[in-house]
């Protein structure tokens, strides 16, 4: 991977003067609004009985059930849905744990892809504090932003979320932010399918 300035990652094409200043303004608002309106209504589904049930359930199903759990816990943005329990206990009752595993990462990604469209769609919407200057900061090229990618999705860490915003504000590409995330998840949840076997993978 070419070393290349943040500044790159961003659309050349870009709007310019006030009205481009409106747009980018316009976008944010409705990223933003967007994204609450997503996560709030995710997470109030995500909490109900019935589907918290249903998500318990999807232990039966280890495969299907891996990837999807993985993907609907991992849609919402900045508010965590706790799943990493229910996923131990189906990649515990696999035959295959590195195959649940693999599905786990490929539904996670997904479910990320949601973070990383917010940030996207408008420059503002991860906001200014410190500690998005520093994510934003440790994605300014594409070697930098694979192996922080990879190193931060790797751990369960509620705070990733930021770093796919960052991505999607930076227009960090695809094909850096996929196999970046990817590879991280396989790492934990492999590594969560080794802890359920007593005598390892």
């Amino acid at each position: 991977m070419s070393e290349q300035s943040g500044a790159d990652y961003v659309a050349d094409d870009a709007p310019t003067g006030s009205a481009g200043r409106r747009r980018r303004i316009l976008l944010a608002v409705a990223a933003i609004s967007g994204m609450l309106v997503i996560n709030y209504a995710a997470y109030w589904v995500l909490t109900r009985p019935a589907v918290t049930d249903w998500l318990h359930g999807l232990v039966n199903f280890i495969y299907p059930g891996a990837f999807l759990l993985a993907f609907f816990a991992n849609v919402t943005v900045l508010i965590p849905i706790p799943y990493n329990g229910i996923m131990l206990a189906i990649l515990g009752k696999a035959s295959l744990p590195w195959l649940a595993a693999i599905l786990a990462a490929a539904g996670s990604v997904l479910g990320e892809l949601s973070g990383y469209a917010a940030g996207r769609a408008g420059r503002q919407v991860i906001g200014e504090s410190r500690a998005v200057r520093w994510t934003t900061e440790q994605m300014r090229t594409p070697a930098r932003s694979f192996i922080f990618l990879l190193i931060f999705s790797a751990p369960p860490n509620p705070i990733f979320d930021m770093a796919g915003l960052a991505a999607g504000t930076l227009r960090v590409p695809l094909k850096i932010f996929l196999p970046a995330v990817f590879i991280g998840r396989c790492v934990r949840f492999l590594l969560f399918a080794y802890l359920t076997l007593p005598m390892g993978l």
